[in-house]
């Protein structure tokens, strides 16, 4: 004699598992697509960084004087910037030491970048932001003329 066992419904769960399931996937889906394009922009912004402060201590080494250096920095890293997908007021850069025969300058670019926005919270709840910092230093000619 073969036994044969009758299933029985304890409470009115039907389908709350796929209702649970596609909620929770949805909600852990954005939360990767949101880290792949958060890591991707911070990659964005270390490269602009890194290139801006590398050019600013060629450009500013090679120049002539204080206002050719400074008119050639700004012009380098607005390029940077634009190059790597950023604003042009979106990367900062100080310049440090003294431009003297084989002196030392250090070349700081910053720049932030928002974690995430809520479009419509933006404006009671600001985004946070990761700092993003390249350095750079250069050393000026030790046998080059002064200007």
């Amino acid at each position: 004699m073969a036994m044969r066992l009758i299933g029985k419904r304890v409470g009115h769960e039907d389908g709350s598992a796929v209702v649970e399931t596609a909620f929770l996937g949805s909600l852990i889906f954005g939360v990767i697509i949101q880290s792949i394009v958060l890591f991707g922009t911070l990659q964005r912004a270390a490269l602009a960084t890194s290139a801006a402060s590398r050019e600013v201590g060629r450009v500013v080494v090679l120049s002539l004087g204080d206002p050719e250096a400074a008119m050639r920095a700004h012009y380098v890293v607005i390029t940077a910037a634009r190059d790597h997908g950023l604003g042009d007021d979106d990367l900062a850069v100080s310049v440090t030491g003294e431009r003297t025969r084989g002196g030392f300058l250090r070349v700081e670019v910053r720049t932030n970048v928002r974690v995430f926005g809520i479009p419509l919270l933006e404006r009671f709840i600001p985004s946070p932001s990761i700092p993003v910092v390249a350095t750079h230093t250069v050393r000026l000619d030790k046998y080059a003329s002064a200007p």
